[in-house]
């Protein structure tokens, strides 16, 4: 029973890798919905299943966040049984990608961006600025990736001459 329990991440990790591979491929080789033309003129071609393809993205973006959430909240109620001081060092991280997500929130712009060939009004107001929060949210976190990368590499190189 236990290693059947094992098994769970895999299988859901192969299904959603699966699915995304699929619809990546989807979009190369299935065709095309309609053409458009750009400023220039020339035509540009928009693939069919653009849609299904941003909608699963959209759906590993809530899960992705829900899973942290959770096991964040997780941990929260172990530690909090332990010792509450290191229950609170369990919710620093989650305070530092709000934080993140904060400055990347007043650091965008809700002004209309001007896209070639776009007619909606989806790129202004609330979701402009969600598009700029994760921009930058993205750069940020890219910043922190090379940050502990860099950091990891002369505390280790430190130790090994002690």
């Amino acid at each position: 029973m236990r290693n059947s329990f094992k098994k769970i991440p895999l299988i859901i990790e192969i299904l959603l890798v699966s699915v995304s591979a699929i619809l990546v491929l989807l979009i190369y080789v299935g065709g095309n919905a309609q053409t458009m033309n750009n400023i220039a003129g020339e035509t540009m071609d928009v693939p069919t299943f653009t849609d299904a393809l941003l909608y699963w993205s959209y759906f590993l973006f809530v899960v992705a966040i829900v899973v942290t959430l959770s096991f964040a909240v997780w941990r929260y109620a172990k530690f909090s049984k332990k010792n509450s001081t290191s229950a609170l060092s369990t919710l620093v991280p989650v305070l530092i990608f709000l934080l993140v997500f904060f400055v990347s929130w007043m650091l965008g712009s809700d002004e209309e961006l001007p896209i070639i060939g776009y007619q909606g009004i989806d790129n202004v107001g609330f979701w402009g600025r969600f598009s700029d929060m994760m921009i930058y949210a993205s750069y940020f976190l890219l910043g922190g990736i090379i940050l502990t990368i860099a950091g990891t590499s002369l505390y280790s190189n430190f130790r090994k001459n002690r």
